[in-house]
């Protein structure tokens, strides 16, 4: 027999073992929700259904928030009444687009305290302000697919602290520890093996410096090189011509191939590959001042040859330049003044491999003109784009590290601000 005492300490373990797990299960599922758990979703429309982006959104928004209006859901995430305010179109064309929805939600009694982190609960359990994007595609003739929401409510978004590609995104240095360098004893050496075994490269280290780069000798200029098992490749050189140092059997073998510039001194060289067999090459040089020249270099057979295809229509200097694929690239320039009026990106595109570039247009909102000022290399997933727009040297905006994101459903042709990221976490909400 089981005395009483026994029992009463037994129920009591249960209990607190009970409620853990019950508290577990609500902040894992509720408070840290991911809002695109359910997505892909995909609706129809008839012919007499309107095809208006903002009447497209609204039908996902009403379908998506059953999952937290039915009688037959959880009471700890049920909602009793949730209304919308507006839908706006942020970016894109019928085929594909972003919508801002705006609304409001009122909590289900007993759980106001904290639901799914949308904002502040007010008095009578009403959540006001919520502010989501959804990006669509048209997938068909009379079908549209929801790909993708982002929460943009008090214009403040986190970071998940263990997501690398998103860290890169916010500007944040993840080290490819498996696969780095080292210089030591005037020799630069690479490992695929989180520094097991290294191998030399033959190169003499001064060769990596030259041109008008004036900073350490003890670290390579960034971008200037790629180390991954399937390819390592260092720019040699930076007068007048530059070699291209390439191995594609983890350093066992290495081959040189040369690109003649036209510039007397190279400052900055850029140094990528969107596949196996295409790569580009971004150079600057000739600096005058904060003036210098650029050009463009692709390569198609994996680069043992170099061929220049164009150049960006400015003389400004360069602060970072990259592709995204065998078309599209980006070369930004700092940040520019027209006007007297406040600092904005300058950034430039191209869709055809180099040969030609258009200016973007960065839609800088009127609150953060002169904080936000100079663009980064944006990145994509499909159509779908996020740019992110730094402080530039001096920014002290939130500590200087805050930086905006904007968002394009066009391959990068137009962007539209989404929110702030916070990488250090200093923006009180």
């Amino acid at each position: 027999m089981i005395s009483t005492k026994k029992r009463i300490v037994i129920t009591s373990v249960l209990l607190i073992f009970f409620g853990a797990a019950v508290a577990f299960i609500y902040y894992y599922f509720f408070y840290n929700e991911d809002l695109n758990k359910p997505l892909p979703m995909t609706i129809t429309v008839d012919a007499e259904d309107s095809r208006e982006p903002e009447d497209i959104a609204y039908r996902f928004w009403f379908d998506y928030m059953k999952q937290y209006t039915g009688e037959d859901v959880s009471p700890w995430k049920r909602l009793t009444d949730v209304r919308y305010n507006k839908f706006q179109l942020l970016a894109g064309d019928e085929a594909e687009f972003a919508v801002e929805v705006t609304f409001w939600a009122k909590l289900d009694k007993g759980n106001w305290s904290t639901h799914h982190n949308w904002g502040e609960v007010q008095n009578d359990g009403t959540v006001k302000n919520i502010q989501w994007t959804f990006r669509i595609k048209k997938t068909s003739q009379n079908k549209y697919t929801l790909l993708r929401i982002d929460d943009i409510s008090n214009s403040v978004g986190d970071l998940p602290p263990v997501e690398n590609t998103y860290q890169k995104e916010a500007g944040i240095d993840v080290p490819d520890e498996n696969n780095r360098y080292r210089i030591e004893k005037n020799t630069l050496e690479v490992t695929y093996d989180n520094g097991e075994n290294w191998k030399g490269v033959p190169v003499e280290i001064n060769k990596l410096f030259e041109g008008e780069y004036n900073g350490p000798k003890h670290e390579l200029m960034e971008e200037s090189y790629i180390i991954k098992p399937e390819r390592t490749a260092f720019i040699v050189g930076g007068l007048q011509h530059i070699e291209v140092l390439q191995s594609t059997d983890q350093g066992e073998t290495w081959n040189t191939s040369s690109v003649p510039t036209p510039f007397q001194a190279i400052r900055m060289r850029l140094l990528d590959f969107v596949s196996k067999s295409n790569g580009f090459l971004i150079l600057t040089g000739d600096r005058t001042m904060s003036w210098e020249g650029n050009m463009i270099f692709k390569t198609i057979d994996s680069g043992s040859t170099w061929r220049q295809v164009g150049s960006v229509p400015t003389e400004r200097k360069v602060t970072s330049g990259g592709f995204i694929d065998e078309k599209l690239g980006y070369v930004s320039f700092g940040s520019i003044s027209r006007n007297s009026q406040p600092e904005v990106p300058d950034l430039y595109r191209t869709d055809d491999a180099g040969e030609t570039w258009t200016q973007v247009d960065v839609p800088i909102p009127a609150e953060y003109k002169g904080v936000f000022t100079v663009a980064e290399i944006p990145t994509f997933d499909g159509s779908q784009g996020i740019l992110l727009v730094n402080q530039g040297p001096n920014g002290d905006f939130q500590g200087g590290n805050v930086l905006a994101k904007f968002i394009s459903v066009d391959n990068g042709k137009t962007w539209s601000f989404a929110n702030l990221i916070d990488p250090d976490d200093v923006i009180e909400r």
